[in-house]
């Protein structure tokens, strides 16, 4: 366990960016994650797509930075290399999403920890489910962020596919020297860049580390239809990036085990819908997956009506 003094020197060398619009709504929560830290970023970051509210001004009152840019340049890989850009005399960056709220005080010391270890290159934290999640948003947390640490590195690829390279940037770090040794994020992707670039570091030698003790509180309660868009732009994805593509063959049937475990948890003889809404939505994920790996088929608005990040398309 590193002592006091390396967890102050970790973070002392650490670029928090979070990225916005109008988030006024998550600001508090998030001001207070970063204000009750017992270690201290360097500095804090807000890259705000024009926002509309009072977000801008509420990160600058506290004392942080805000990089403001025009809204249709928004992109997943794009804004945070942009970000990435503006901190490059940070050792570390930690990038968060405005509605990832990290819980206690020592969050970033613990999400820091695991770079004590010259090799890893990439840390990514357990997000935990609203307090008013319903069970599927409660299942799909608890099985994709367990209380178990993780790490992988190039020899896992065979073994585990593209579970050797799952992460999130809603709530992860990056050394910043192998970030940008990579070329940092990919950015004609609809989404997943933060996979595509865990891909490229284990590639180069380094690895990558699940830290189930820095914690935040962030969940989505899909619909059936936005499952099948959100699963759209992961089989589009799949298409685009041909590395992840061949990682994904190697998968072991986890998105089956997910299935099962899923219908598991939500079956009731007394309320069968639960069940059938999990299957419906496993249906929906199946069709959207399906389309995204055949984008290219389909006219441009399709795609767009299609794509859960329509913006995207218009790039």
């Amino acid at each position: 366990m590193p002592s006091d003094t390396a967890h102050t020197d970790l973070a002392a060398q650490t670029c928090v960016i979070v990225l916005t619009l109008n988030a006024q709504r998550y600001m508090p929560g998030l001001l207070d994650a970063i204000a009750r830290l017992r270690h201290a970023p360097a500095r804090v970051l807000f890259v705000d797509s024009s926002s509309d509210d009072a977000t801008v001004a509420l990160a600058t009152a506290a004392g942080h930075s805000a990089h403001v840019i025009r809204r249709a340049e928004f992109g997943h890989g794009r804004t945070r290399n942009q970000a990435a850009a503006l901190c490059t005399d940070c050792r570390f960056m930690v990038f968060l999403t405005q509605d990832a709220c990290p819980q206690g005080e020592d969050w970033l010391s613990c999400l820091l920890e695991p770079f004590s270890d010259q090799r890893v290159a990439l840390v990514y934290g357990r997000q935990l489910p609203r307090p008013e999640a319903d069970g599927p948003e409660r299942y799909a947390r608890l099985f994709n962020y367990p209380d178990r640490s993780d790490r992988s590195d190039v020899g896992d690829l065979v073994r585990r596919g593209i579970k050797a390279v799952f992460c999130s940037n809603s709530f992860s770090a990056y050394r910043t020297e192998a970030f940008h040794a990579v070329g940092g994020f990919p950015e004609r992707l609809p989404l997943g860049e933060d996979m595509a670039v865990a891909l490229r570091l284990l590639q180069k030698g380094h690895a990558r580390v699940y830290q189930p003790r820095a914690c935040a509180v962030h969940s989505h309660a899909y619909s059936v239809v936005e499952e099948l868009r959100r699963y759209f732009d992961i089989g589009t994805l799949m298409s685009m990036d041909a590395e992840l593509r061949r990682v994904r063959l190697a998968a072991s049937g986890e998105g089956l085990r997910f299935l099962r475990g899923e219908l598991a948890s939500a079956w009731n003889p007394r309320r069968p819908q639960s069940a059938i809404r999990v299957i419906l939505r496993a249906g929906a994920k199946y069709v959207g997956f399906s389309l995204g790996q055949r984008y290219e088929l389909l006219p441009l608005a399709w795609r767009r009506r299609l794509s859960m990040h329509s913006f995207f398309w218009s790039q």
